[in-house]
């Protein structure tokens, strides 16, 4: 009998101005112009894969970071919020990574990420983005073919650290992991379904050879 791998290719978005300079992004942080050099170079890496879906975040960077590779492609890119950054509170957008209005709120978040109902503003707590990782696997079992999506890098992380513990990725479990896993900007990553086993397959973690780094 023979089984199927269905593939899904991750890439972060490339560098923006918000990246360059450690400030907190929003939806509507561009592309530098290293990130725009990034995103043609991606391009050309992407455009050998044979793929059926094309699933871009509706945030700016990653409109952007896309855009060359359409050049190449037939398949039309879907814009959507089910694979953008996990959201922050939206009174830090443009704030200081390092600032320690910043720190304070992301000390209180990992002090109380076991509650599934707090929240410190606006933003996506830990269950919420979980949520949205399952919605996200969900959707792709209703697609046909290998699917290219274009993202961010926390996001991308939750999806490894979800591929890895399924139902027993826990809010402890993530606060030890986050930091042992680092993103570069259009950065590749792979995940396959075997369907003999049943279950996803980490295959590729950042891998960013096409910057000959």
């Amino acid at each position: 009998m023979l089984f199927n791998m269905k593939t899904i290719y991750f890439a972060r978005h490339g560098q923006t101005f918000s990246n360059a300079k450690g400030l907190v992004q929003d939806g509507t942080s561009m592309l530098s112009e290293k990130g725009v050099e990034q995103a043609k170079i991606l391009a050309s890496r992407l455009k050998s894969l044979k793929f059926d879906n094309l699933l871009v975040s509706d945030h700016e960077r990653t409109k952007q970071t896309v855009a060359p590779l359409l050049d190449f492609v037939d398949v039309k890119p879907v814009y959507t919020p089910l694979v953008r950054e996990t959201k922050r509170p939206t009174q830090f957008a443009g704030a200081d990574n390092d600032g320690p209005e910043y720190h304070a709120y992301l000390d209180s978040s990992y002090i109380n990420i076991a509650d599934a109902n707090w929240h410190f503003a606006d933003e996506e707590n830990f269950y919420d983005v979980v949520g949205r990782v399952r919605d996200f696997f969900n959707h792709i079992d209703t697609l046909q073919g290998d699917t290219v999506v274009i993202s961010h890098g926390r996001f991308i992380i939750y999806i490894m650290l979800y591929v890895i513990m399924g139902s027993n990725l826990t809010p402890d479990i993530w606060l030890k992991a986050m930091h042992s896993f680092k993103t570069i900007n259009t950065g590749i990553s792979v995940v396959q379904f075997d369907d003999k086993h049943q279950h996803w397959l980490v295959r590729t973690y950042n891998d960013h050879a096409h910057f000959a780094e």
